[in-house]
């Protein structure tokens, strides 16, 4: 029990292998609970929509011209999915190869709403992730171990950013390194969330912090560590890309203006079909 301090007298080793394991059992009890809770959903009814509407995890149907042409349709030839209530995609969680691949198959139908509501609304993108992280934070309780895991996304996703900008793209897309790459990507991605779980876990500010000094803070070290490899590797590109590299890839800056008028666009179109409907 990491709560008792004899835990801590077993040799590092022991606790670092104590963060996969127990993390194993603490997420596979979340993919048990929301496979049941989608075949309720189903069961009941609930989140059936036609097909041919597109719909999407926490969303709903996203082509409502096509959603208003199906139920003019005869009820028995419509061909009807439950994506709506689709929470959980377990194997991409355990596939992914980054932190950020796995926040978006992870509860998928809050991850629309948190990404709906706080993250595009966001004008500076360098703050809107931490931002939406503190939110999900307190959207899942009070106790500063939540916070403590969901900010420590923040330097993954951008240890990460710059290692595919800097690292990643140099390399031969038929080069075998490019495996290679993938692999260790991987690695630091189940890793991180191992370490980052301790906060879901153990909670407390006092535990957690004590969890993760016990291990030297090995989680943020290595990112630390991933971050500054990239950085050197991107300052070795020339003048021009790294302001490109700076601006889109690593979110650096407003948002740009065209995808904030597209995004208006496409609510206006959706309130105009929901007019006809």
């Amino acid at each position: 029990d990491a709560l008792d301090d004899k835990f801590y007298t077993n040799p590092l080793w022991y606790r670092l292998l104590y963060m996969p394991l127990i993390f194993t059992l603490f997420r596979f009890r979340f993919y048990s609970a929301w496979l049941l809770a989608e075949c309720m959903c189903m069961s009941a009814g609930f989140g059936a929509y036609p097909l041919a509407s597109k719909p999407k995890p926490g969303q709903g149907p996203t082509d409502l011209v096509a959603l208003k042409h199906a139920y003019e349709q005869a009820p028995n030839t419509i061909v009807y999915d439950f994506e709506t209530v689709h929470n959980i995609d377990e194997w991409k969680c355990e596939s992914a190869l980054t932190v950020k691949e796995v926040l978006r198959y992870w509860n998928m139908s809050v991850q629309y709403w948190m990404a709906t509501c706080i993250y595009k609304r966001i004008k500076w993108r360098q703050i809107a992730h931490p931002v939406t992280m503190f939110v999900s934070a307190y959207w899942h309780g009070i106790h500063l171990g939540y916070y403590m895991g969901m900010v420590t996304t923040t330097p993954c996703i951008l240890a990460e950013n710059v290692m595919e900008a800097g690292v990643h793209r140099r390399i031969p897309a038929n080069s075998r390194w490019i495996r290679v790459y993938d692999i260790c990507s991987w690695f630091f991605r189940t890793r991180m969330f191992d370490y980052m779980s301790i906060g879901f876990i153990l909670k407390h500010f006092h535990y957690t912090w004590k969890y993760w000094k016990s291990v030297y803070f090995i989680g943020h070290v290595i990112t630390l560590i991933l971050y500054i490899i990239g950085i050197i590797a991107i300052q070795k590109r020339p003048k021009g890309k790294r302001k490109e590299i700076v601006n889109k890839d690593l979110g650096i800056g407003a948002q740009p203006k065209a995808s904030e008028e597209q995004h208006q666009r496409l609510e206006k179109e959706q309130q105009e079909h929901k007019k006809e409907l």
